[in-house]
């Protein structure tokens, strides 16, 4: 996954923050610039503007570009991003479904971020946020040498991936739980660093490859 701070419209420019937002949400949802373009009833030169230059778009216009990516109004002008999920209220009819296993794995995708957790002698109960990428069918983790992932190694965790539509009231979840291994051939760990969709987020000094392959995954929606 590509940090917003990151990321260049595709085809041009850096652009103002909310065009990046929306360069970057619309490439997560697989839609061209077009196809995003039609969606919201615009003309794809004045989307490109608006994902290339330093625009200003009015709310009515962010408002119909969120309802076609599926991401809220704060998501794209980045006044979310200090709040955490779930600040809005529930829909008026939720219905709690679970999912499939196929459908668990089309939720997780290629990339994204997630949450670790487990438990050791040393460090007790543990949740820790990392970007992931899937890697021949292993979530791939990357973190420092003498953290505390890699005093899990060897043990059982769970890594939860999940995704909230503050406008809707509606969301899922999906938990994958198996073996931590920690990948000490260097061959592997080079594959693997090639195949990062993006280095941590954290920063740091994090050059030690973990992979998780699911034993067992879960899921559930909120439908609304």
């Amino acid at each position: 996954m590509t940090p917003v701070s990151q990321f260049t419209a595709p085809g041009g420019g850096p652009g103002s923050d909310v065009g990046r937002r929306i360069a970057h949400s619309r490439t997560q949802a697989g839609l061209s610039r077009a196809e995003l373009a039609q969606a919201v009833g615009a003309d794809p030169s004045y989307l490109r503007y608006i994902e290339e230059e330093n625009a200003a778009p009015g709310t009515a216009v962010l408002l119909r570009i969120a309802n076609a990516l599926g991401v809220s109004l704060a998501e794209l002008r980045g006044t979310a991003a200090g709040y955490p999920d779930g600040r809005g209220r529930a829909a008026a009819e939720p219905v709690l479904e679970e999912m499939g296993e196929q459908e668990c794995r089309r939720r997780i995708g290629t990339h994204g971020v997630g949450r670790v957790g487990f438990s050791t002698e040393a460090t007790g109960p543990v949740i820790l946020p990392l970007n992931y990428t899937l890697v021949d069918g292993e979530l791939t983790l990357r973190s420092t040498e003498r953290g505390p992932l890699a005093q899990a190694a060897g043990g059982t965790v769970a890594f939860e991936v999940d995704r909230v539509d503050e406008a809707l009231g509606a969301g899922w979840s999906v938990l994958a739980t198996g073996t931590l291994r920690h990948v000490s051939d260097p061959v592997r760990a080079k594959a693997l660093a090639r195949a990062a969709w993006s280095a941590p987020w954290a920063g740091g000094d994090r050059t030690a490859w973990f992979a998780l392959r699911p034993e067992r995954l879960t899921g559930r929606i909120i439908r609304t």
